[in-house]
């Protein structure tokens, strides 16, 4: 579904948000190889990078991200809250699902899936993006045994879809959807996502691209997203170019279901610079994407986040996760996206790592945007 511009103004637009994104700085590093990505983002140790001020502390224990068990008789309770008439799409990174790490084999340390299954189901999504999935047989096999506990505890229809790049051992985007609240009438692998200019290049991701409907009239494009880590210059830069390629992903989406509106979400990756002279901070690098977003012939904004972080990293707490819109009438002015998990129930302020929904499920909290289900276009 790759679809050709005019070169002359992807250039522009391209100089232009460079520009606005590095500054002027100048990179003091440059990864070694594609395993960088998953190095960094390894889950630490329980007491790397946590302060002692709160390195033993973890959610109550009656939270549904304090164990399997708590999470089974949070569900029983009714799960999460959502209002009546709504739509619910989140995104969650996954963490090298299902097995935690790397590679083709099977790991001893991966997610647990009943546990994850409870979470998901806690949370109530209709859709949910999932990024950092394995492809066959690692990921499918992961996702196989999801769905079906997913149906065991919602009494739902799931079922999952991934990009469409071919290599198993490296992490790709799809979405987990219950058939029985939402319907999938056609998906789309987003090339125009991957930096590197070409859908599957360098093991980075492109973007996929499903058109939902909802029960009550709510229709829409949702594009899963998982753009280049690092927070060095290249993964700054790198990232600039998928913020500019929103606006043909926006086009694209809405070419193909001939319908404008469009929400975008996943793990972002908008970690800053610090390898750049001066450096970048992750809040500095949202600002310039906001700027980015201004700028596009398509109109693409930023979602309000309910609180600025969802992911921890050596004692600091960044919002890497979040959801951007094009038109998108059914989402209410108030709306803000949700950041679930540990990040909900701690706070910026108190998040650490080493936590047992880190260890067991992902070092990533999962988000999500309740919208009017009703067809305003």
């Amino acid at each position: 579904m790759t679809k050709r511009r005019p070169r002359f103004r992807a250039r522009t637009l391209l100089a232009a948000a460079l520009a606005v994104v590095l500054g002027g700085a100048v990179a003091a590093r440059r990864e070694s190889n594609a395993r960088a990505d998953a190095s960094r983002r390894s889950r630490p140790h329980p007491h790397d990078g946590a302060s002692s001020r709160h390195a033993h502390r973890d959610v109550p224990l009656a939270s549904p991200w304090a164990s399997r068990e708590a999470c089974l008789v949070a569900l029983k309770a009714g799960g999460s809250e959502r209002r009546a008439g709504s739509a619910r799409v989140g995104a969650w990174n996954l963490h090298w699902f299902p097995d935690g790490r790397p590679g083709d084999d099977p790991s001893a340390h991966g997610a647990d899936v009943d546990w994850l299954a409870c979470a998901i189901a806690w949370m109530r999504v209709d859709v949910l993006a999932v990024e950092e999935i394995k492809r066959p047989p690692r990921g499918t096999e992961g996702l196989d045994a999801l769905v079906r506990k997913l149906d065991a505890l919602t009494g739902g229809a799931w079922h999952s879809l991934l990009d469409a790049c071919p290599r198993a051992s490296g992490q790709h985007v799809g979405f987990l959807y219950d058939s029985r609240r939402v319907r999938l009438v056609s998906s789309a692998t987003i090339g125009e996502l991957n930096p590197r200019g070409e859908a599957c290049k360098d093991e980075l991701r492109p973007g996929l691209a499903g058109y939902f409907v909802f029960p009550g009239g709510l229709d829409l494009s949702v594009i899963a997203a998982h753009l280049k880590s690092g927070n060095d210059a290249r993964g700054l830069e790198e990232r600039a170019r998928s913020f500019v390629a929103f606006a043909d992903a926006v086009r694209i989406a809405g070419t193909t279901s001939h319908d404008r509106d469009v929400l975008l979400l996943g793990d972002m990756n908008t970690m800053g610079c610090e390898g750049c002279e001066p450096s970048v901070t992750h809040a500095a690098e949202l600002a310039r994407t906001d700027a980015i977003f201004a700028g596009l012939r398509v109109p693409v904004t930023r979602v309000p986040q309910a609180i600025a972080c969802s992911h921890h990293y050596k004692k600091t707490s960044t919002l890497l996760d979040w959801a951007a819109k094009s038109d998108l009438g059914e989402l209410p002015d108030s709306a803000r996206v949700v950041v679930s998990g540990a990040c909900g129930e701690l706070g910026c302020d108190a998040l650490s790592s080493g936590l047992a929904s880190q260890e067991h499920l992902s070092d990533h909290c999962p988000i999500w945007v309740d919208l009017d289900d009703v067809d305003r276009d």
